[in-house]
């Protein structure tokens, strides 16, 4: 799997960067994609990004402690009503919250991506 690096990198709350990532060797949108996650002091994260897909990992450091919940909203193939790999491109959000007693969403990635 040869990724390259989709678009700029991102920071969510200035402790948590994200970067999406495409694997040039797969034909299918829903499965070509996903989200590279470096946080201070856990091991380097990768969610896919399709349908309902989530990741959970500890955090402590600084002023957040508790459970990262990474989670894919409202992801779609495109152009839309397309399926499978007559799709060309994909859209989601990629939503980070902390949950400690509550949840609280630290910030999200809006996430439009091509195979070309």
């Amino acid at each position: 799997m040869a990724t390259i690096p989709v678009g700029p990198p991102h920071s969510i709350a200035g402790i948590i960067h994200a970067q999406v990532l495409r694997d040039d060797a797969q034909t299918d949108p829903a499965q070509a994609f996903s989200v590279q996650i470096n946080a201070p002091a856990v091991p380097q994260q990768t969610l896919p990004l399709n349908n309902a897909a989530t990741l959970d990992f500890p955090i402590s450091t600084g002023a957040f402690h508790g459970t990262i919940h990474v989670e894919v909203d409202d992801f779609r193939l495109l152009p839309a009503g397309a399926t499978g790999t007559a799709a060309t491109a994909i859209a989601c959000s990629v939503v980070f919250k902390l949950i400690e007693f509550f949840k609280v969403t630290l910030g999200s990635i809006p996430v439009t991506a091509s195979l070309t």
